[in-house]
């Protein structure tokens, strides 16, 4: 705005010969100019940082919906679709809405200070180019449909790609040993080729808003020029006016030409925050009952049976049994008869059973979830190993001493593995554990489970990976635990220590 009116005082300078007023003007124009580097610099900086934080802190609360619902509620979409919230869409938002808002701003007060420079000239310049900026703005709001359409489109297919390539890439071992991994490029073909058609289709839709900006804008410029050549024949303002109004009016136009797509930018992706909305609120959350923190109650389980949504046939026949505290059960039976059915019940991921279950004579659908998995832990049949070191893996977000975690990998007979490891808990287990066997995997997830000392422990398949020898050593650290209640899921029990367990439950 500065450099805009100084050109009128140069101009008249030069038009009355004056070369005092010329130099005087012209140094003042490259002090600006210095001035305006010094800040657009400062600008730049602080706003990448607010950006950043911006975008920290949407991943943080993203995270934080996506994971304060219950099992179901987390499993309406798969890890790929999370993955691409948070990096495919976050870099949209950045570009098109937090960048986007600053740019709002700059143009704001661009347009004010060119608004106060007018007052220096003529009010009617004020006046013409109010209504020709209110054009200029309108034209590229009629596409603003159009642009949130082209965004969601986007940030689908973004989600497509991502989860099909999580999945091939994690697959690549099984793919590798059956010499079948030249064949990803081509399964990554398709979702690649949807992707790029919605980006294509985006920029089609932006680069139609932008056009239309910018023609507006210069059918604008060329209008108020006119009006100011118009002022000068009437002698209303000096000829040095139409150097500034030229200079200045682009700062304006430009401004709205600038404005309306960038408005329309923001507009279009305010439906990406629907998708990252929390859990509904349970209006029985503030009813739901704790269990006993000293120790476990009974386990009653009254003609429980469960049968997945559209299925014909029940994964769980009825089922009626009472488990005594600190009990060790097996539960046996062949493949598909709903073993993991019944520890996914009374671990809360599977709730519209039918028949009644009770932990501590309160019914399981009546205890609050956390005290439920703070007195009660899972152990899945293929646990997850997570990138990180062993004691990450143990630790999970929490913190132990090494004399704890040492106790707990004792239990599941993987101290001296991990003792001879060259960093020993620190040392990587790899992507997924893929450092680790299958039964070093499942007995650092025994470990973890022994570490946290819950008073109920559901092991499913938990020693199946493990030779025979392994196999009776973890099952009698936790068989002899006497204050634990053990229900364990096995396809098979070993001699040597059946008579450990109090109730061997045959399901059919």
């Amino acid at each position: 705005m500065s450099h805009g009116v100084l050109l009128a005082y140069i101009l008249n300078a030069i038009v009355a010969k004056n070369m005092q007023q010329f130099v005087l003007w012209t140094v003042a124009d490259f002090a600006v100019f210095t001035l305006l580097g010094i800040l657009l610099f400062s600008t730049s900086w602080l706003r990448s940082i607010l950006i950043q934080k911006m975008s920290t802190q949407l991943r943080l609360d993203i995270a934080q919906n996506v994971t304060s619902g219950d099992y179901a509620f987390f499993h309406r979409h798969d890890t790929g679709t999370y993955g691409s919230w948070l990096t495919n869409d976050i870099t949209m938002i950045e570009s098109q809405g937090f960048a986007c808002f600053f740019l709002i701003i700059q143009l704001i007060c661009d347009t004010g200070f060119t608004i106060v420079a007018f007052l220096q000239f003529h009010w009617s310049l004020i006046v013409i180019s109010f209504l020709l900026a209110l054009a200029t703005y309108g034209v590229p709001q009629l596409l603003h449909k159009q642009m949130a359409v082209a965004n969601l489109n986007v940030t689908h297919a973004n989600e497509k790609l991502l989860a099909r390539a999580q999945s091939l890439f994690k697959g690549f071992d099984t793919l590798f040993s059956l010499d079948l991994q030249r064949h990803i490029p081509a399964d990554l073909k398709e979702p690649a080729e949807a992707l790029a058609q919605a980006q294509v289709k985006e920029s089609v839709v932006q680069a139609g808003m932008n056009g239309i900006a910018g023609y507006s804008s210069i059918i604008s410029q060329i209008t108020l020029t006119a009006w100011t050549g118009l002022l000068v024949l009437w002698g209303l303002t000096s000829i040095g006016t139409i150097e500034s109004v030229g200079n200045l009016s682009f700062n304006i136009l430009n401004s709205m030409a600038q404005l309306g797509p960038v408005i329309v930018a923001i507009q279009a992706v305010q439906p990406l925050f629907a998708k990252y909305v929390p859990a509904p609120a349970n209006p029985q959350a503030a009813e739901k009952k704790q269990l006993p923190a000293a120790a476990a109650g009974p386990i009653q389980l009254t003609n429980l049976s469960y049968t997945y949504p559209g299925s014909p046939k029940a994964a769980l026949r009825s089922i009626t049994v009472t488990i005594a505290p600190t009990q060790k059960v097996a539960v046996t039976g062949p493949s598909g008869v709903g073993k993991s059915t019944l520890l996914n019940i009374l671990n809360g991921k599977l709730t519209n059973y039918q028949g009644a279950a009770e932990i501590a004579h309160i019914p399981l659908q009546q205890i609050n979830s956390h005290s439920l998995r703070r007195t009660l832990l899972y152990i899945d049949q293929q646990p997850y190993v997570f990138a990180g070191t062993v004691r990450d893996n143990m630790n999970l977000g929490e913190h132990y001493s090494d004399k704890q975690i040492m106790a707990a990998l004792q239990q599941a007979d993987l101290a001296a593995f991990v003792q001879d490891l060259p960093a020993g808990l620190d040392t990587p287990v790899g992507e997924d554990g893929r450092l680790f066997s299958g039964g070093q995997r499942q007995r650092l997830a025994l470990a973890r489970g022994m570490l946290r000392q819950r008073h109920i422990m559901l092991i499913d398949e938990g020693t199946s990976a493990l030779d025979r020898a392994s196999a009776l050593t973890v099952e009698n650290s936790f068989l002899k635990q006497a204050d634990l209640t053990v229900i364990f899921v096995t396809h098979q029990l070993h001699d040597e220590n059946k008579a450990l367990f109090d109730q061997v439950i045959q399901l059919s």
